[in-house]
């Protein structure tokens, strides 16, 4: 168990709950539609701190897993509500998930307003989580 199974985890639910719309993630190619909604996410841990002494120990990892979701501009914004809706129903809050063992806890998940980022329309939605992970 790890911190990279931790990334796992949260990027295979995110590839369910972003079904249908192309998405980027860390070093990783893809070609961006011109005129359809794309998404890229990021996975932005904090610094683990100690949960348990020894060497078979727990740290308590936590952090954000980021989903910008970027939409053609003039396209109005129920499909950001839409989408909105559907990653929050897919990283609900308490729900846990697991990736070769590890398990990850959902603490929250809530969106920004809408802004303009490169003539594109972009909601960025902001899931918190945590893990115990084993030394």
């Amino acid at each position: 168990m790890s911190l990279s199974t931790v990334h796992a985890a949260l990027l295979s639910k995110a590839s369910t709950a972003l079904t249908g719309i192309t998405f980027e993630h860390e070093n990783a190619p893809v070609v961006k539609p011109a005129n359809a909604k794309w998404a890229r996410v990021f996975f932005l841990p904090n610094q683990p701190s100690v949960e348990t002494l020894g060497s078979t120990g727990e740290d308590m990892a936590d952090g954000i897993f980021q989903i910008d979701i970027n939409y053609p501009l003039t396209t109005g914004a129920t499909a950001a509500d839409t989408d909105f809706e559907t990653v929050r129903g897919n990283f609900k809050a308490g729900s846990t998930l697991t990736s070769s063992g590890q398990v990850v806890t959902i603490m929250n998940c809530g969106r920004s307003q809408g802004r303009l980022v490169d003539q594109w329309y972009r909601v960025s939605i902001t899931v918190g989580w945590y893990a115990l992970i084993a030394r």
